[in-house]
């Protein structure tokens, strides 16, 4: 039987991981050997004291925020819920505290770190980073002594290509009425395109928004009031059309907040998604919680369609585009799963209560990898969005 103070759980391995190496890249080290929480009495750790959980013991989380019916404002949220195991649980709030104190640090080598959940049955919880200095690990051992960190070290990080996303291969909307505009369809600004999210709420007042990615206004995302007023076009007969006027930009977030004008109307649905209509959106536990069952995410773009993939970390913290980093993030599916054009798009999931009427987002998609040694998506996790901003799907 393991226990808090076992030697086995602070070793530190600076073994490259076989089949990790990559030309000047994917040098891997592991803090910490991962304990093995496969038995039947799992070790937990928590307040500096060691606690024993079985595989039978189960807790609540709240999975799932959602309204409803779709067409419910914003502020007729409830709380789904559903069981757990205990371990399970327990090592991601571990993980979570750890990934919180990484943020917290302010690392300058840092350009990547995020949670990937266990399983219900190899329930132990890990952090993945990527570092430009091998000597970041030092510190990361820290804040992080009871959680196992992989670190992949980056000797460069090239430039992001320039690219231009194809528009005339942007899908269109067949018809454009005012009363239910659908996302996943092309949208566009004096600056650029992007795909256009379905209804972003305002947590309190229940008030419907346009939605898409703030780079689509240009400046990497980072401006917050610049670009108020300017217009938001829909394409119907390749004509454009003005549905809406910038209210605000979400720099850390990459969302920007679109008024509607004109008696146009958001639609909480996505369109060619089946099904189409969105009810509510993850929590972090949630993401999680799909995670640990081997769940996949879809996202329809108006470039690249409909495309899936699995969930790679969550609560992540991405320094890679624009000037600031931005925390609350979701990692997953891979390079093939965005391209140009299709910033804005959310990924979503069937809802697990009513799973041929409605889906739950799961976060915005804003970016993907475009150096050797990693492969995934990444954008703002939809709780993200909720917890600092006060705006939901």
């Amino acid at each position: 039987m393991s226990n808090a103070n076992d030697d086995r759980s602070d070793e530190t391995s600076d073994d490259e991981a076989p089949g990790d190496e990559t030309s000047g890249l994917g040098r891997r080290r592991l803090l910490r050997s991962a304990v093995n929480t496969g038995a039947a009495v799992t070790l937990v750790w928590g307040l500096g004291t060691a606690n024993y959980a079985t595989s039978s013991d189960l807790g609540t989380i709240t999975y799932a925020m959602a309204r409803p019916h779709p067409d419910a404002d914003g502020d007729a949220t409830e709380p789904r819920r559903k069981d757990v195991p205990v371990a399970w649980q327990e090592s991601l709030r571990l993980a979570f505290e750890a990934q919180d104190a990484i943020h917290d640090m302010g690392l300058a080598p840092l350009v990547s770190s995020f949670v990937v959940p266990g399983s219900y049955d190899q329930p132990e919880a890990a952090i993945s980073v990527e570092a430009t200095e091998e000597n970041v690990s030092d510190q990361l051992e820290e804040v992080a002594a009871n959680v196992p960190i992989d670190i992949n070290i980056v000797d460069e990080l090239p430039p992001a290509p320039e690219r231009d996303p194809e528009h005339e291969q942007a899908y269109q909307l067949p018809e454009l009425g005012r009363d239910r505009v659908p996302g996943g369809v092309v949208c566009e600004s004096d600056y650029g395109a992007g795909t256009l999210t379905p209804a972003l709420f305002d947590a309190q007042s229940g008030s419907r928004f346009f939605a898409t990615s703030n780079h689509v206004y240009g400046e990497e995302g980072t401006k917050e009031t610049e670009h108020r007023g300017e217009p938001l076009w829909l394409r119907h007969d390749d004509e454009p059309h003005r549905v809406g006027e910038v209210a605000r930009g979400y720099p850390a977030a990459d969302i920007v907040q679109i008024d509607p004008v004109d008696g146009y109307r958001p639609g909480s649905v996505i369109e060619r998604a089946s099904p189409p209509a969105v009810i509510g959106q993850y929590t972090q536990l949630g993401l999680a919680d799909l995670m640990a069952q081997n769940e996949t995410l879809e996202k329809v773009g108006a470039i690249s369609d409909h495309t899936a993939g699995e969930i790679k970390g969550v609560n992540a913290m991405t320094c890679y585009t624009g000037e600031v980093c931005k925390p609350g993030q979701l990692v997953w599916g891979d390079e093939e799963t965005l391209t140009d054009g299709d910033s804005g798009s959310v990924n979503f999931h069937p809802d697990p209560e009513n799973p041929e009427e409605y889906v739950l987002v799961g976060g915005i998609n804003n970016a993907r990898t475009w150096w050797p040694g990693s492969d995934f998506t990444w954008g703002t996790a939809a709780h993200e969005l909720l917890d600092e901003h006060g705006l939901h799907f």
